[in-house]
């Protein structure tokens, strides 16, 4: 019985061995890495305006991997009659899709997933003594075209959706999670390595 046994161990794990085991990292190769300032045309609170920031990351294989903040305040609400200014930053984990990156112009994708905080305040420069202020989380997916203009930096134009969540109503003067999903339309300069092996 033990013979036996044996040789059934030794039929059942001999085509497992014969198999070349696959991983998924030691596919993974670095292609460079990016940084580089964001510009957005976007909307808050019924009104349009522009956010700007930046972010960067690590290319691996055909995606990127990276962070990114960015914010703005041009939008007003109004209190008991008198205009206020909003505040709303956010930042966090960026990450993306580009192929094939070798082509002047090709598609470029990513989403970016983060946290940030919304307030009222008396005046655009008072972040500290905020009225109302709210934190929240985003999760905004983005889809456009990248053109490379040198081997050194690359521009792409993009049109994303931004989706809020988290906002208690009474935190922000009435404002809700709705006042602040958007469409919106971006322009990122990728300034960095963008090596490839093909």
């Amino acid at each position: 019985m033990r013979h036996l046994l044996f040789a059934f161990l030794i039929l059942f794990f001999s085509p497992l061995r014969a198999q070349e085991e696959e991983v998924v990292f030691d596919k993974a190769v670095v292609h460079g890495g990016f940084g580089g300032p964001l510009i957005e045309l976007s909307g808050m609170a019924d009104q349009s305006g522009v956010m700007v920031g930046g972010g960067g990351g690590v290319i691996v294989n055909d995606f990127f991997f990276g962070g990114f903040g960015q914010g703005g305040s041009f939008a007003e609400h109004a209190i008991v009659g008198q205009l206020y200014p909003i505040n709303f930053g956010y930042g966090g984990l960026w990450v993306g899709y580009v192929k094939p990156t070798h082509k002047a112009l090709h598609f470029f994708s990513g989403v970016k997933i983060a946290g940030g905080s919304i307030s009222i305040a008396e005046s655009r420069d008072d972040f500290e003594d905020s009225l109302f202020d709210e934190t929240v989380f985003v999760l905004q997916p983005e889809v456009g075209v990248e053109v490379n203009l040198w081997k050194w930096f690359r521009i792409a134009l993009t049109g994303n959706l931004r989706v809020v969540s988290g906002i208690q109503p009474h935190n922000l003067a009435g404002l809700k999670n709705s006042d602040f999903n958007s469409g919106g339309m971006a322009l990122t300069l990728r300034f960095g390595k963008f090596y490839r092996n093909e």
